[in-house]
């Protein structure tokens, strides 16, 4: 297996080794879930593959290879979820990882960019944003799943913990980070700014959420001996107002449509190692139009053009 080692991933591999005494072994060979296991050493592995590192698969190999090396970039829409994130899953790491500009931030203001380089490894949000996300968690906290409080749920769950395993046909390592590790489920805190499930089904399908909840279930699974995975739940909070959150099992279709995406990552991911070789999309046809493609004149205006 090409394990893409570099220093960023000496040093992930490091940090995983010093806290091997924290490791909680699993029931499949080579399995282990890490419960205190910084987010950024998890992100910065190379040793294993993530998800998220699978993804860029299903688009084109070196689409894969270049996503290895990019940069992280930020966005107003990421930034409010990973405030989300930390405030309901890592409250005791808000006051270290965040910097609330008192204000409304605002670019092109001095303050602002001062307080941006003063902060320039924290997550920046403005008050406006920080409050809002804070009332978003206290709304997830005290929304119900299954007649229960979701805040209960967390208290009796893990969160953001890390697990590696070997995929057993492969024998390829790979790692999970389940948001919540609830003893009889794995809950996904999704933010969105959808409102309604079917436009949000339709961005789980595109950003491939079906590949995550099937990986997820089938490493939780090898990990604990399960024959049959727990249920995969996303809560899905809408970041804008009113802030609907919505409570989603993946069925049986989801989890399949996402067992064919893992197989097929898998199954490129070794073949392109063998050979050594990562093609992009390039390629050399014709563009063809689909019927609904067709231009077709209507010429609305003449109908009140005078004569």
């Amino acid at each position: 297996m090409d394990t893409f080692t570099d220093f960023a991933d000496a040093l992930s591999m490091a940090a995983v080794a010093t806290q091997e005494e924290q490791a909680t072994v699993g029931f499949s060979p080579g399995s282990f879930l890490y419960k205190d296991l910084p987010a950024h050493v998890y992100h910065a592995g190379r040793e294993s593959l993530s998800c998220s590192l699978l993804k860029p698969l299903l688009i084109s190999p070196a689409h894969f290879k270049t996503a290895l090396v990019q940069q992280y970039t930020s966005s107003s829409a990421k930034d409010f979820g990973s405030l989300l994130h930390l405030l309901l899953l890592q409250p005791h790491l808000a006051g270290q990882e965040v910097a609330v500009y008192p204000g409304i931030g605002n670019g092109r203001d001095r303050a602002y960019k001062s307080f941006l380089e003063a902060n320039v490894l924290k997550l920046v949000v403005d008050e406006p944003t920080f409050s809002e996300a804070r009332a978003l968690t206290a709304k997830v906290q005290e929304t119900t799943f299954k007649g229960r409080k979701i805040g209960l749920f967390l208290e009796e769950a893990l969160t953001e913990v890390s697990i590696y395993f070997t995929e057993p046909t492969t024998g390829l390592k790979l790692r999970i980070r389940p948001d919540i590790y609830h003893p009889d489920m794995t809950l996904d805190l999704k933010s969105t700014r959808h409102g309604t499930v079917a436009k949000f089904g339709r961005d789980a399908v595109d950003m491939d959420y079906d590949l995550q909840a099937f990986m997820y279930s089938m490493g939780r699974s090898l990990y604990e001996g399960s024959a049959t995975p727990k249920p995969f739940v996303f809560l899905a909070a809408e970041t804008s107002a009113p802030h609907s959150i919505h409570r989603l099992t993946a069925s049986e279709s989801f989890l399949t449509n996402g067992a064919k995406k893992f197989q097929e990552c898998l199954s490129i991911y070794k073949a392109c190692t063998l050979t050594d070789h990562w093609p992009d999309l390039s390629s050399e046809g014709e563009i063809e139009l689909d019927h609904w493609h067709q231009y077709t004149p209507s010429r609305a205006w003449m109908q009140g053009a005078t004569v």
